[in-house]
């Protein structure tokens, strides 16, 4: 079987131009806990995870030393929750390293969420998002091909 086959055409899309604001406004309609990043001509350039989202709030120099934590007032979160309201969508998202296209065999979707330890891969057609294959997806369509045999 293809990708098309159990993918799911309807994927959570934002744009470059959006903001941190948007985004947060959209995630309680996100499905797979994953946004996809477009630009204005619709191209997939980046994804946005739930990890990405915490990024944002954490100060970068607690990744050089955890104990520089304790020196943070108890109100940082929310401070930086308020500050990072319009920072753009391209200065949170990572960059889309693994995907795959409509006519792929489903092995190649699975192997490179488990090589890559994603939960889920984007799925293109000439460089614009079609689709999303979740792990749970891989899962259930494992049950239909038992069922079956």
């Amino acid at each position: 079987m293809k990708v098309r086959d159990i993918m799911d055409p309807s994927p959570d899309i934002i744009r470059t131009s959006d903001t941190f604001e948007h985004l947060i406004k959209i995630l309680n309609e996100v499905k797979y806990h994953v946004v996809f990043v477009v630009d204005k001509e619709e191209k997939l350039v980046g994804i946005v995870t739930e990890g990405d989202i915490i990024k944002v709030l954490i100060p970068k120099y607690v990744a050089v030393d955890e104990s520089l934590i304790s020196v943070m007032d108890v109100n940082y979160f929310e401070r930086k929750c308020r500050e990072s309201k319009n920072l753009p969508i391209n200065e949170i998202m990572s960059k889309v390293t693994f995907m795959v296209g409509e006519e792929d065999p489903i092995i190649k979707a699975a192997a490179l969420m488990v090589m890559n330890k994603i939960q889920t891969i984007p799925v293109v057609r000439n460089g614009k998002v079609v689709g999303i294959v979740p792990r749970l997806t891989l899962i259930k369509h494992i049950t239909k091909v038992l069922k079956g045999a």
